[in-house]
């Protein structure tokens, strides 16, 4: 689903309901003021939302419920409700389902508690039913479309690592096995670097088999036993793996933790020189942490590299942050975060 189209949408649904007031105004000077401000912080709310991580979004979406239940307990022209039909569609966007749904609910109560307040129950019960059947139209409808999308993304993105394996799988399974000769018959200064790469090497083939299996539509990710098959793949550094089971994460999460972790091998193997990398996977409070710390010589000076900054961007696309602390002899330490929440 194109999010511009159903931000564009949204923007003239809320200019839609703003406009009787412009056309027929009240005598109340005092009244309009308010419902006037009411209706100029949810629409500077509703295009925040569309810019902001998940908690900051919950914040401002309650802050949108609020001015629609101001704004009708103050002056009601009957139609604020079409904006609580916007708040469902934001919530089938980001809301885990059962959120959604309660939230729903309250702010259709309050809604319909407001209106009796500035007029009596009759109209509000004329009004808040027909408005709760509109918000739970367009809540499925926007979910349904979402999950849609998400599938066609899914699939995508399973041809394409399924063409990935076709066309490296054999030939890095071909080179793997050369390092490993090599790494049996060299000696001196060239056995590291040949370790080195043998090291690479096999967290590419593990990276292709691991995406072709990780992002089968039907199945989820078990995350503990991939970790343990990446931590198993890497002769040097040898990686101490400590995963808190259970974990619990959809599959697009399971996947960036999955990806986090490989690209935190995939440093110190390239860069760090280190002979151990201590990964630390477990649940704390509402998110996934990982944390990598290695034994290798650090850096005076931390510059991120385009794993880094991919591996960043696709942490903030859901919410969730990187760090990284060296110094020199120091080793690296990366701690990444991977918020729980509704499906990507």
């Amino acid at each position: 689903m194109d999010d511009r189209w159903l931000g564009r949408a949204g923007v003239f649904a809320w200019g839609m309901v703003g406009l009787p007031m412009v056309l027929d105004p009240p005598p109340s000077a005092w009244r309009l003021a308010v419902w006037a401000s009411a209706y100029a912080v949810f629409g500077a709310a509703a295009w925040a939302w569309s810019r902001a991580s998940t908690r900051p979004a919950h914040a401002l979406l309650a802050a949108e419920s609020a001015c629609v239940v101001a704004m009708v307990a103050v002056l009601c022209n009957g139609f604020e409700g079409a904006l609580l039909v916007l708040v469902a569609m934001q919530l089938a966007r980001r809301a885990p389902p059962r959120l959604a749904w309660s939230w729903i609910a309250v702010q259709t109560l309050l809604f319909g508690a407001a209106i009796t307040v500035h007029w009596s129950l009759p109209p509000a019960l004329m009004l808040a039913p027909p408005y709760l059947g509109l918000q739970i139209l367009v809540h499925v409808l926007v979910r349904q479309l979402g999950s849609i999308g998400a599938a066609g993304r899914l699939e995508e993105r399973l041809r394409i690592a399924r063409d990935l394996h076709d066309a490296l799988g054999h030939h890095l399974t071909a080179l793997s096995l050369n390092l490993e000769v090599a790494a049996h018959t060299v000696e001196g200064a060239a056995a590291a670097p040949v370790r080195t790469a043998q090291s690479i090497a096999r967290l590419l083939l593990a990276d292709v088999r691991d995406v072709v299996s990780a992002l089968h539509v039907e199945d989820r990710i078990d995350l503990p036993a991939a970790l343990r098959r990446l931590a198993a793949d890497i002769p040097e550094p040898r990686v101490h793996l400590s995963v808190a089971v259970p974990l619990t994460a959809d599959p697009v999460r399971s996947q960036l933790v999955l990806r986090c972790a490989q690209e935190m091998i995939t440093n110190a193997a390239r860069h760090a020189r280190a002979r151990n990398l201590w990964l630390d996977v477990a649940e704390r409070g509402p998110a996934l942490e990982i944390r990598a710390r290695d034994d290798g010589d650090g850096a005076a000076e931390l510059r991120d590299g385009q794993g880094l900054r991919g591996m960043r961007a696709r942490l903030e696309l859901v919410g969730g942050t990187l760090s990284v602390a060296t110094g020199r002899g120091a080793g690296f330490v990366v701690v990444a975060t991977v918020p729980q929440g509704p499906p990507v």
